[in-house]
């Protein structure tokens, strides 16, 4: 099976998870950015694989261990099922991580019914969205942030009591003058997991400006406030949005022209992009369509460069661009041009 990350981007999409960034990811209606997405969250979980050096590179750790961190994911505009289906295919298990709460995923499709009804052991455990106002975004956010640190703390007390129950248990023993022989001598500790839980989740809000276009009332400022707290409150925030034509048209315009809806969507992404480390860009070709380029993957540079360097870091990555193609079974193909 081939690695679900593509080494050309292994390096990018580590930076885009560095500690406190914030990452744009932007796509236009015929190249969604779905299969990125769901890369950054396998990343998120499962580091990404250096196949230069032949280990996993995780969030700012060590060669020794890989930081899993848990992923908040906010779907306004996709089902679960498009989710978990391109999931298996590459590798990801959406529905086993949900069970054991390693992501927590907020349902922006379903709203909750008004009548109370048995659970079904076989719905998988999301949260679903009261309505799709900012208010109701936030609440549901701030609910999963306060759930999974209180999943959090209680596995990290858990995990504190067990060498204090071990070592109350092997001091009630008598000490023997010799030592024992080895079939009576107890097991030596296990090595750590490989996987390191860490505290502060990283977030994915995938749609988030359509809470623009189906609020009226939300002000780009609003939103702009939302995610700066959201910023504050975990490892890494990763924001998806449409870059459509028809709604930039007025970016680059000096004259206030363009329907609200136009003026306020451009303003959005404009502001996000300045307040960035990374841009993600996925349009299609300028020359048209190609049976096997599915469109062109451009990694950029936002306008928050930062002022200090990674400690682990690798060197400072240039912006590029490639082609790419998504084929049938989600495995995703990237190259320079001219390879």
């Amino acid at each position: 099976m081939p690695s679900a990350i593509p080494p050309s981007i292994a390096s990018y999409i580590q930076a885009s998870l560095d500690a406190q960034s914030q990452t744009l990811i932007t796509s236009v209606l015929s190249t969604p950015s779905t299969w990125l997405a769901l890369r950054v969250v396998y990343a998120a979980i499962h580091g990404v694989e250096d196949v230069s050096r032949g280990h996993s590179l995780a969030l700012g750790s060590s060669h020794h261990a890989v930081e899993s961190r848990p992923v908040i994911f906010v779907s306004l505009l996709r089902p679960l099922s498009l989710w978990t289906e391109m999931g298996r295919k590459m590798g990801l298990d959406v529905q086993s991580l949900l069970k054991n709460r390693r992501i927590i995923y907020i349902d922006g499709l379903s709203f909750p019914s008004g009548h109370s009804s048995p659970a079904d052991p076989l719905l998988l455990p999301t949260m679903k969205l009261k309505s799709l106002d900012l208010s109701a975004v936030r609440d549901a956010v701030n609910t999963a942030l306060k759930s999974m640190a209180s999943s959090t703390a209680t596995a990290t007390a858990t995990s504190s009591q067990s060498p204090s129950i071990l070592t109350a248990s092997s001091s009630a023993r008598p000490t023997p003058r010799m030592p024992m022989p080895p079939a009576s001598r107890p097991p030596a500790a296990a090595s750590p997991s490989t996987h390191v839980p860490s505290t502060k989740p990283v977030i994915v809000l995938d749609g988030i400006d359509f809470v623009l276009a189906s609020e009226p009332a939300c002000s780009t400022l609003a939103l702009d406030s939302f995610l700066s707290s959201l910023r504050a409150q975990c490892h890494a925030l990763v924001v998806t949005g449409n870059a459509d034509a028809p709604l930039l048209q007025t970016a680059g315009s000096e004259i206030s022209t363009g329907t609200p809806l136009e003026r306020s969507h451009a303003h959005f992404l404009t502001s996000m992009a300045h307040r960035c480390q990374w841009v993600w860009q996925l349009r299609g070709l300028d020359t048209g369509s190609a049976k096997d380029v599915t469109g062109v993957l451009r990694m950029s540079r936002g306008g928050d460069v930062g002022v200090e360097e990674d400690e682990v870091s690798h060197e400072r990555l240039p912006d590029a661009e490639w082609l790419y193609q998504v084929k049938g079974d989600s495995s995703v193909r990237v190259w320079s041009r001219g390879e």
